[in-house]
């Protein structure tokens, strides 16, 4: 079977951008990309386009207004925090099905300040208490809490840890460290997580441009490629008791098997991982979820300092949601860019060295919207 590469791929600096428009942010994404493959519009056959908040607005079709009308398709995508990844699968499934040969992915979202996922009312069971995602992966939190006996500090730990990754990424909205004090004593969100262990909203964009490895021969782009070793993509499958207390985890579980099965790896082949830390409960129970740990041992990883930079297998050394900011349309690209920056030996202070097979997680939804999740294998070519 032939694969699918990433010849061209960032994403702007996350921050906070209330004079321009999606649009715009979405445009200077797909022109940094196409810089860093040496390609322009001209030459892209399809565009996908992810945005969550203006996915009404046909984004991906005022982009091209910004940077260039060619006529070609465009897919407007918008699946929750999954919606960069999903852009950026489709712009895959494409590309290897032999209909294009050179598409682009992009994702956008325009954050306001203040809480996500509120208002909805109280869930009818009352185990999760609201509908706010805070309380939901507080809830996540707790409960691996009482299976496990996972502690308030190692929780506080992980944000610690991605704090410090972010003041090695320029492209971080954050470049600032935290203290495990700091982390602890700062504003309680929703127990276990603070508000330092709480996902950034911020404004951002991150673009991709993929190609057939016949176009990676004809156009000379061997030294840029990095490979799609494998792509899975899942939803929440059907569970007796979870109308009631719904298991956020199962998405990425299936996701995880399916993708580590189509690839030939394991977790244990990993280099490096950009994974969902929406909160820092998130990440914790995501060790797990994908394979990184045997259930139950994700605090000891933290403890061991396993996933911060230099240790086996380091996550979020971009500093993650937690530090880098979460733009939910973008994240899913955003997380490609890191990993595919480690890959081609281009991280600076932050650098895996010898990385050559990276991990990419996003995982969207809520206790009454389903879950969509995305797992990307990507390997130096």
């Amino acid at each position: 079977m032939s694969h699918v590469y990433i010849v061209g791929v960032d994403m702007i600096r996350f921050g906070r951008y209330p004079e321009r428009t999606v649009p715009n942010l979405a445009a200077e994404a797909a022109l940094l990309a196409l810089d860093d493959a040496d390609l322009t519009i001209a030459d892209i056959q399809a565009l996908y386009c992810g945005n969550v908040y203006e996915a009404r607005t046909m984004v991906g079709q005022r982009l091209l207004a910004e940077i260039g009308q060619t006529g070609i398709p465009v897919t407007n995508v918008a699946n929750a925090c999954a919606t960069g990844a999903t852009a950026f699968r489709d712009a895959w499934t494409s590309v290897l099905a032999g209909v294009y040969d050179l598409v682009l992915a992009v994702g956008v979202e325009q954050m306001g300040k203040g809480l996500l996922g509120g208002g909805a009312g109280v869930s009818p069971e009352g185990f999760i208490g609201s509908a706010s995602n805070p309380a939901m992966f507080a809830q996540i939190g707790v409960e691996h809490t009482r299976k496990y006996g996972t502690t308030f500090e190692q929780f506080a730990k992980i944000s610690v840890k991605n704090h410090f990754h972010s003041t090695m990424n320029p492209k971080s909205m954050y470049r600032k460290e935290a203290s495990l004090d700091e982390v602890m004593s700062s504003e309680m969100i929703s127990y276990p997580n603070t508000k330092l262990m709480c996902s950034v909203n911020v404004d951002g964009a991150a673009a991709a441009v993929l190609a057939s490895e016949a176009a990676v021969e004809r156009l000379g782009l061997t030294d840029r490629a990095v490979k799609i070793r494998a792509s899975a993509m899942t939803s929440n499958p059907y569970q007796e008791r979870g109308t009631a207390l719904p298991d956020f985890s199962s998405a990425t579980r299936l996701a995880a098997a399916q993708v580590y099965e189509s690839a030939g790896v394991g977790p244990e082949d990993l280099d490096l991982v950009e994974l969902h830390d929406c909160f820092a409960t998130a990440e914790m129970v995501h060790y797990e979820n994908l394979g990184l740990c045997a259930d139950g041992e994700a605090g000891k990883l933290v403890d061991e300092g396993v996933t911060r930079l230099g240790g086996r297998i380091p996550v979020n050394v971009s500093g993650g949601l937690l530090s880098k900011g979460h733009p939910l349309g973008a994240t899913g690209i955003a997380n490609v860019y890191e990993v595919c920056t480690h890959l081609r030996d281009r991280a600076g202070a932050r650098q895996v060295p010898g990385a050559r097979l990276g991990l990419t997680h996003v995982v969207g939804g809520g206790y009454d919207l389903g879950t969509a999740c995305a797992v990307h294998i990507l390997e130096r070519r």
